[in-house]
């Protein structure tokens, strides 16, 4: 039987907000109860739709919201976009702790050497942005000398953040003949034998790749191995999983017997790991001033800078990122797979890799808001980029140059008038934010070009601004004049330099 076209009623799918399921189910009601002519907003039936039209407004809005949720452009949860990343090979990296080198100095009196265990803990003077200083501690043994004329120095590598644990657990010696080594847990539960159990870390940050997981049988600690999944991992493999959600939580997993091992019922599970990380561990030559406990004998002689440190992947830098690394797919043949491979290691937030002949390419990275990476940050990139380069290829990975950009100057300032209706000083704080943003990254990278269209562009955006002219847009290196374009060679990326504004008008 024909079907008239007339009788299907039609469907606009877009109308998914208030007003159209109102009028949707207006129109409906007209059809089906034709003596209800009333539209009045006292109506008890208007009253009803209104409120059927609000719950769906409600619903559509959550059932967008969870479509967005699946991809990465549009993901805005932080879990979301971590788990999208994961999918297409990529790791975002959480916090990574600044490092540098701190000289020990014996005092007057120290008549015979004395060793600094590992771990031993350093501290500057009170930061009051922190509310707190900022701790180091080292990562090997110590031996500082006795005292001679001249004072002798030791220097050692530290590393900033805490040691977490409240006891000592023997571990059992790996080799026959071998003496069992100790090492400092925080006991976190224990096993009740069930499949895929999960552990929670009782501190945070973590800096994941200092957790170590043991298994505890009151004698001594059988040590398990950390994997990303556990997907081929067997039934017998003694191995967990730690991951930090969106809350900065840590949580230990293990398997199910199947995929991993499940610690016997009743053994503790104990947990070494060290906190911290961020970027404000990135202090200045001498801000390490004493040690955390007090030790005689040894005072601290100077420290270098410290440097590397790094807050959590930014989500739109994962957003980045995360596609460069699918690209490469574990081999470096191009000029852009060496780029993307280098973002894989923990610290670096950009790379630009150029070819400097068929045997050699040079790689530029640059850490998370511009940081620098450490020495150690560069050795793991190249160690990791050569292992997927060509035959014969020699990876050389250096930091990117900071290039400064000044936007006006005193003689030629930025001018803007501002409308009546808006205040003079918050238009003008908004647009000096407004030229901040363009030189942040993601928005920069190595080898820009900054058009003076895309500040005007910036500028006009904001809210109150009538009109602006830019007088004047330079590298710090060149001279001050003109508005061409900035343009950033291979190993450079622009960031802001001195910004300089005049405004008129406003209230």
């Amino acid at each position: 039987m024909a079907v008239d076209s007339k009788s299907i009623a039609s469907i606009d799918y877009t109308s998914r907000d208030f007003t159209g399921y109102r009028s949707a189910l207006l129109a409906y009601a007209q059809q089906v109860l034709p003596e209800w002519t009333s539209r009045s907003p006292a109506d008890f039936g208007v009253v009803m739709v209104e409120l059927f039209a609000y719950l769906g407004d409600i619903v559509s809005f959550y059932q967008d919201r969870i479509v967005d949720e699946g991809f990465l452009t549009t993901a805005t949860q932080r879990s979301s976009v971590v788990a999208i990343a994961q999918q297409l090979g990529y790791q975002p990296h959480t916090a990574i702790p600044a490092t540098g080198q701190v000289a020990f100095s014996p005092s007057p009196g120290m008549t015979s050497p004395l060793t600094l265990p590992a771990g031993t803990q350093v501290i500057t003077t009170y930061i009051a942005a922190l509310d707190r200083p900022i701790t180091y501690e080292t990562t090997t043994d110590v031996i500082v000398p006795a005292y001679t004329t001249p004072v002798p120095q030791v220097v050692a590598l530290v590393a900033e953040g805490a040691t977490q644990g409240n006891r000592t657990l023997a571990l059992y010696a790996s080799t026959s003949g071998q003496p069992a080594t100790t090492v400092r847990v925080e006991d976190i539960g224990s096993s009740d034998g069930t499949k895929s159990q999960t552990f929670t870390l009782a501190q945070s940050p973590v800096l994941l790749n200092t957790v170590r997981v043991f298994v505890d049988d009151g004698v001594g600690g059988t040590e398990w191995t950390g994997v990303e999944d556990f997907l081929l991992a067997r039934e017998s493999d003694l191995v967990f999983n730690a991951a930090t959600d969106d809350q900065g939580v840590t949580r230990i997993a293990f398997g199910d017997g199947t995929n991993g091992a499940v610690p016997a019922t009743g053994l503790t599970i104990a947990v070494a790991y060290r906190t911290g990380g961020g970027s404000y561990g990135n202090i200045p030559q001498g801000s390490v001033s004493d040690l955390a406990e007090s030790v005689p004998g040894v005072v601290i002689a100077g420290s270098s800078p410290m440097a590397g440190g790094a807050d959590q992947e930014s989500i739109d830098q994962i957003r980045t990122n995360a596609p460069r690394v699918f690209r490469a797919q574990g081999r470096a043949v191009s000029a852009a797979d060496y780029s993307d491979l280098a973002l894989t290691v923990a610290g670096v937030a950009d790379a630009r890799a150029v070819v400097r002949s068929a045997a050699a390419v040079t790689i530029f990275v640059i850490g998370p808001n511009n940081i620098l990476p450490s020495e150690g940050q560069r050795d793991a990139v190249a160690q990791y980029v050569q292992a997927r380069s060509l035959s014969g290829v020699v990876v050389n990975v250096v930091n990117g140059t900071m290039t400064p950009v000044n936007v006006g100057s005193a003689t030629l300032p930025v001018l803007i008038s501002v409308q009546a209706r808006y205040r003079r000083d918050t238009v003008k704080l908004a647009v000096q934010q407004a030229i901040q943003k363009v030189f942040t990254p993601p928005e920069t990278t190595f080898g820009s070009r900054i058009s003076i269209s895309r500040l005007y562009k910036a500028i006009q955006d904001v809210p109150g601004v009538e009109w602006a002219v830019i007088q004047m847009m330079a590298r710090s290196d060149l001279p001050q004049a003109g508005t061409a374009d900035v343009v950033c060679r291979d190993q450079e990326i622009p960031i802001v330099g001195n910004i300089v504004i005049t405004a008129s008008g406003g209230v």
